[in-house]
C-alpha cells in the first residue's frame, strides 16, 4: 500500500497563508450573515466551513481550517468516484455490455432467445446526444453481419445483481425527480439515463423542428413547440412513467435548444432503442424485450460486446458534473472491484481504493457516486489527500483524472469563474452544489509555477441566492490567493 498522505506538521505551516485564508473565510461568513439576515431559514451557528491546502509535490498540509469535519461534498463526491475507478480498474478499463445467441442459428433465425449482460454503459458522450443511438446501431449491424435475420424469442436485458433503478437516499424531492440531474441508473442506460429534446425554428407560424433523443425511447411523444417571431426561448419538456413531453415556443431568431430531462427507466430506454436499432438493421424479434435476471450463460462466448473504456466518460463527470454518468460509474466499478453492482459494492470499492491510495476512509460516509444525496460525508482533508495521492502517482491516471477536471474560465462548470483574472487556465477543479452545500476542489498553479492542492466545502442553512453572492466569491478569493498572491 501506498504511505499514509502527510498531514499538517509544525515544519509544515506557513502562518501567513494560514492568517489569509482565516480571515477570507471570516470575511465571507460575516457576508453571508447580511446576505441572509431576513431569512427564517438563517442560523448562523449552522454555518460549517472546512478547507484544506496542501503543497505539492510532497503532499504535506500546509493551512487549514476545521479540515476533519466530516460535511456533505455535494459533486465533489465525483472526485472520489472517479479516482475509485482510475486507481483500482486502471486508466485502459472499460464498461462492457456482451450479447449471445441463446439458441440455435438456422438460415438466419435464432430459435431461441438474444440476451444482452448489463455492465453499467451509460451510453453517454458529452457533446453527442445521437451517441447511444449510433453505438446500439453498430451493435445491431454487427449481429446482422454474423448471420441474425430473426430471433423468435425476446430480446432479453439480464439486469444481473443491479438493483432497479430508483431514487437514491436522500436525494432532492419527487418535484424535481423529472430533471436531467435526477437521472437514475441501472444495469443499462442510454445517454446517461436522460432524454434530450433538439428543438430548431421553422418558419413563424409553423411548428418548430423537435428530435427526441434517443430514439425510439419506450415512451408516447406530446411535442408541439410553435416557431414564433421574436428571439425568445420557451421550451418545456418533462417526462412521466408512460409519456416523454416537449412544448412551448421557440423564437425565430433563438439558437437552437438541447434540453435535457430524466427518462423515468434507463432500462426501458436501452430496450426501447436497441429493438429499434435491431428493426433498423433488418432484425426481427417476435417477442420483444423481457427483463430478466441470471439469464447469462457463461458457457457461451458472447456474439458482440458493446465496449466503451471509462476514459471516455470521464470528462462528462467531472467537467460537465453530469450526475446519472456519475453513478453509472459508482455501480459498475462496484460489480468489478467492489463485490456487486450495487451502493454496497461501490462503497467497498471506494474503501479499497482509499487505502491503495494511503488516504484515510474515518468518518467517510458515501451513498451514491454523483454526490446528490444529501446523505454523503467527506472531510476537506480527505479530499486534498485524494486530489494529491492521484496526481502525485503519475502515468496515464493521472493525467486522465487531472485533464478530466474542469479549467478556469474556460470550461465545464468553472466556464464563467475566474474569468479575466491571472487564474483563469491555472486552476483545475470540481465545482459542487446541492442545496445548503457547496464545494470546490482540484489544484492551483501559482503564477510562479509552485502547486497546491486544495479543498473548500461549505455546508449553510438553504438560503436561496446565497451560493452566489458567498461561497463561489469565497472560494474564487481562496484559488486566487494561491495562484496569484502565495505568501
Amino acid at each position: 500500500l501506498a504511505p499514509v498522505v502527510p498531514r499538517l506538521a509544525p515544519s509544515a505551516r506557513q502562518p501567513a497563508l494560514q492568517a489569509e485564508l482565516e480571515r477570507i473565510v471570516a470575511h465571507w461568513k460575516a457576508r453571508a450573515d447580511r446576505e441572509a439576515a431576513k431569512s427564517k431559514h438563517w442560523n448562523r451557528a449552522q454555518v460549517e466551513i472546512a478547507l484544506s491546502v496542501r503543497r505539492e509535490p510532497d503532499g504535506a498540509e500546509v493551512a487549514a481550517v476545521f479540515p476533519e469535519r466530516a460535511l456533505r461534498p455535494a459533486s465533489n463526491q465525483k472526485l472520489v468516484t472517479t479516482a475509485t475507478a482510475l486507481a483500482l480498474l486502471g486508466p485502459q478499463a472499460a464498461f462492457r455490455t456482451p450479447i449471445q445467441l441463446q439458441g440455435e442459428l438456422v438460415n438466419g433465425v435464432l430459435a431461441g432467445d438474444l440476451v444482452v449482460q448489463g455492465g453499467g454503459d451509460p451510453l453517454h458522450d458529452r457533446t453527442d446526444p445521437h451517441y447511444a443511438q449510433l453505438r446500439l446501431r453498430d451493435a445491431a449491424r454487427a449481429l446482422k453481419n454474423r448471420g441474425l435475420a430473426r430471433v423468435s424469442g425476446a430480446l432479453v436485458l439480464d439486469e444481473g445483481g443491479f438493483d432497479a433503478p430508483a431514487p437514491g437516499p436522500a436525494w432532492p424531492s419527487p418535484s424535481q425527480h423529472w430533471q436531467d440531474y435526477c437521472a437514475l441508473s441501472g444495469a443499462f442506460s442510454v445517454n446517461g439515463g436522460m432524454l434530450s429534446a433538439l428543438v430548431r425554428p421553422a418558419r413563424v407560424g409553423e411548428p418548430a423542428l423537435v428530435e427526441l433523443l434517443p430514439a425510439p425511447s419506450g415512451l408516447s411523444e406530446s411535442i408541439g413547440v410553435a416557431t414564433v417571431a421574436g428571439g425568445r426561448s420557451d421550451v418545456q419538456v418533462g417526462a412521466t412513467a408512460r409519456n416523454a413531453t416537449v412544448r412551448g415556443s421557440l423564437g425565430i431568431g433563438a439558437e437552437p435548444v438541447n434540453a435535457a430531462f430524466a427518462h423515468p427507466d434507463p432500462v426501458q430506454a436501452f430496450g426501447a432503442c436497441l429493438l429499434g436499432a435491431l428493426d433498423a438493421a433488418g432484425i426481427q424479434v417476435e417477442r420483444g424485450v423481457v427483463r430478466q435476471r441470471n439469464r447469462w450463460d457463461p458457457a457461451l462466448e458472447p456474439t458482440v460486446v458493446i465496449e466503451t473504456p471509462i476514459a471516455h466518460v470521464l470528462q462528462a463527470i467531472n467537467t460537465d458534473s453530469t450526475n446519472p454518468v456519475a453513478d453509472q460509474l459508482f455501480l459498475a466499478t462496484g460489480a468489478a472491484a467492489g463485490g456487486s453492482p450495487t451502493r454496497a459494492g461501490g462503497r467497498a470499492a471506494t474503501a479499497r481504493a482509499l487505502a491503495s491510495l494511503g488516504v484515510s476512509a474515518d468518518g467517510l460516509a458515501q451513498v451514491d457516486g454523483s454526490g446528490l444525496s444529501r446523505d454523503n460525508r467527506i472531510s476537506a482533508r480527505q479530499l486534498s489527500a485524494l486530489v494529491h495521492a492521484v496526481l502525485s502517482g503519475g502515468g496515464e491516471a493521472a493525467a486522465l483524472w487531472r485533464g478530466s477536471l474542469a479549467l478556469a474560465g474556460q470550461t465545464g462548470t468553472l466556464e464563467k469563474r475566474l474569468v479575466g483574472t491571472p487564474s483563469a487556465g491555472r486552476v483545475r477543479a470540481k465545482t459542487g452544489f446541492i442545496a445548503g452545500t457547496s464545494s470546490l476542489s482540484g489544484v492551483a498553479t501559482a503564477l510562479d509555477g509552485r502547486e497546491h492542492v486544495f479543498a473548500i466545502l461549505v455546508n449553510y442553512p438553504d438560503v436561496d441566492g446565497l451560493n452566489n453572492a458567498c461561497w463561489k466569491p469565497m472560494q474564487d478569493e481562496i484559488v486566487r490567493l494561491l495562484v496569484e498572491r502565495l505568501p
